[in-house]
């Protein structure tokens, strides 16, 4: 089951580049009808508690019935724009009902409660956070809605992830190599 789950997230992943190849022999509404259908299978392995699978259910149905009726490429385009935009609530929704997610990991870590500086680190990652999927989101759908497919698959399937990482590797590094020695942890 685990690597079921795996093979389908790398599968997502490669998303764009679904989008960008597909859309050359596929309709869009039966290439989305085959990725939603993939976020289905992933939200049966991965997603726990039942709020979780019934919103992003109730989401994959809405763009699957936007997709047959338009059948409209700028609307798998835009998908990646929409998991921005979620995870920006999602990340914005915990600033005002804490734990943070990034105080959630911490609190895994180190257990809780959380030393005040941690706590304020916490808060200010999860900011950054929403900052960082505001702007990727409004480029990503930017270039759903003006760019061309090559330009969107560049942007959502290469440069996005790389940015990612990127910010992730830089949080990261600073977590272990300057904020430890600084605080103790």
């Amino acid at each position: 089951m685990r690597a079921l789950g795996l093979v389908v997230a790398l599968v997502l992943l490669a998303y764009p580049l679904l989008v960008y190849f597909g859309g050359r022999w596929l309709e869009p509404k039966w290439l989305g009808l085959a990725i939603v259908s993939l976020y289905l299978l992933r939200l049966l392995l991965v997603a726990r508690a039942l709020w979780q699978r019934v919103a992003v259910l109730g989401v994959l149905l809405a763009l699957v019935a936007a997709l047959w009726w338009r059948n409209d490429e700028v609307l798998l385009k835009l998908l990646p724009a929409l998991i921005n935009a979620a995870m920006a609530v999602y990340f914005a929704y915990t600033l005002y009902h804490p734990p943070t997610l990034p105080a959630r990991l911490a609190i895994l870590e180190h257990g809780s409660p959380l030393p005040a500086p941690v706590q304020s680190y916490t808060t200010w990652v999860t900011r950054l956070w929403v900052g960082f999927f505001l702007l990727n989101g409004s480029i990503a759908a930017w270039t759903a809605l003006w760019g061309s497919r090559e330009v969107w698959a560049l942007y959502n399937g290469l440069i996005a992830y790389g940015i990612m990482g990127v910010l992730f590797a830089a949080e990261f590094g600073y977590r272990q190599c300057i904020f430890r020695k600084k605080h103790g942890l």
